[in-house]
């Protein structure tokens, strides 16, 4: 029973990692959306999120992919969380493209197309999640998926325009999508202790 507790902790730990950087990331990195890279005096620091990033992503997409091979919640949570492996294997590809394209400081706009469209699949997770009343909290985790589902989504008109509004409102999202995964990871941890 231990082993799948952690394993929930661990992966919504590892989203909340993902988000905080996601939102830092998006006020620090300096874009250009003229090319879709990061100005080149971003050096080091897109260099540190690219990896900080990339270990972030490895482990969700591992994440992801046990979870639909090995089912480990069967014994913690049973069918309930049924959608957690897609989600968690698409979202680490999403940051690992990111990752990938920050380290080659290539152009950032062809992942958040990805992006986006693993961001329209949670929002219909979340639908499934909410009309077939999945998880023990429905609406906790509906509003989980939708957090992310947000910024992948604005991810698009941020890499093509760039301007300050843009990456304001982007921040206010990504924000919000690492404090609601900050607290599903500290409640999952907590209730499981």
């Amino acid at each position: 029973m231990v082993l799948a507790y952690d394993f929930l902790d661990s992966t919504a730990w590892d989203v909340a990692i993902s988000a905080v950087l996601l939102a830092i990331g998006s006020l620090m990195l300096p874009y250009n959306s003229k090319d879709g890279r990061i100005d080149e005096q971003a050096g080091k620091s897109r260099l540190g999120f690219a990896i900080a990033g990339g270990a972030s992503g490895f482990y969700l997409f591992l994440a992801g992919i046990s979870i639909i091979l090995l089912w480990p919640f069967s014994i913690a949570a049973g069918v309930y969380n049924v959608l957690f492996g897609g989600i968690a294997t698409l979202g680490g590809l999403v940051v690992l493209a990111a990752s990938v394209s920050l380290a080659r400081n290539a152009d950032l706009r062809p992942t958040t197309y990805f992006a986006s469209i693993v961001g329209i699949y949670a929002i219909i997770d979340a639908y499934g999640i909410m009309q077939h009343n999945l998880t023990s909290s429905p609406t906790v985790a509906a509003l989980g998926y939708l957090s992310f589902a947000a910024p992948a989504i604005l991810s698009v008109p941020i890499a093509q325009f760039g301007d300050k509004r843009w990456r304001v409102i982007f921040a206010v999202f990504a924000f919000l999508f690492a404090a609601a995964w900050l607290i599903q990871a500290g409640t999952f941890t907590l209730d499981h202790l």
